[in-house]
């Protein structure tokens, strides 16, 4: 089966969100009033961002709640040793973490990329919602402020971890209202993978010791590894 080029991608899409009326898609999705083709050629004789259909940014903004939130049990006592996190460390793997742009994309535009030249707009309207639904059943998160496969992790340390939108992860310490923000990343996407490895760790509580300003006296390398990773002196 013959399939459509770039160009005729962004014509199709772009006349079909027209028809639905769409201003902001979803998940991020800009159906923008001016459009061009992937390649940069003009579609329907219009110009202006390309493959505005597509996300081009990562979320700088989560809902319904401000940020992305994990779920931490916490367990007062002695250390557990994360054992939510060591039983879920499967879901914890695939689905703690943000999408990257091209999984996005790619689930978006999956079924659409399939078709044949000259597909009608009926035909081109549904494979692109194929393709939002196949961007939904991704494990990987988006901007939602909860993961989409429930998992969690256990501390006797820290009551809470989240990712914010400025792209840094804070924690939130036992007995402390106070959050502890840690360095900001190049975009949230990447800050994910740092929430991620943290969620990873044999003991959370340690990970996030405060070794660079609290220093022991006879450092010890179970402890602060994560912090000192993701230590900023200005958030102190």
């Amino acid at each position: 089966m013959a399939k459509m080029d770039k160009a005729e991608i962004a014509k199709q899409l772009f006349s079909m969100a027209l028809g639905m009326g769409l201003g902001r898609g979803v998940g991020g999705i800009s159906f923008a009033p001016v459009a061009s083709g992937v390649g940069g050629a003009p579609v329907g004789g219009l110009s202006g961002p390309a493959s505005s259909f597509m996300a081009k940014q990562y979320p700088s903004e989560f809902a319904p709640s401000w940020s992305h939130n994990y779920n931490v049990v916490f367990i007062p006592g002695e250390a557990n040793f994360n054992q939510h996190g060591h039983a879920d460390m499967d879901v914890i793997e695939e689905a703690g973490r943000m999408q990257t742009l091209q999984e996005h994309n790619d689930a978006i535009t999956k079924y659409v990329k399939m078709l044949p030249p000259g597909a009608d707009p009926k035909t081109v309207r549904a494979a692109l919602h194929r393709g939002l639904q196949e961007e939904k059943n991704l494990p990987q998160f988006w901007n939602e402020s909860k993961s989409r496969r429930p998992f969690s992790v256990s501390s006797s340390a820290v009551t809470g971890i989240r990712l914010t939108p400025d792209a840094r992860i804070e924690v939130q310490w036992r007995n402390s209202p106070k959050w502890y923000t840690f360095k900001q990343y190049e975009n949230t996407q990447k800050a994910s993978l740092a929430a991620q490895d943290l969620l990873k760790s044999d003991s959370i509580g340690r990970a996030v010791y405060p070794v660079v300003s609290r220093q022991l006296k006879n450092p010890n390398p179970l402890l602060g590894g994560w912090n000192s990773a993701n230590y900023d002196g200005a958030y102190a």
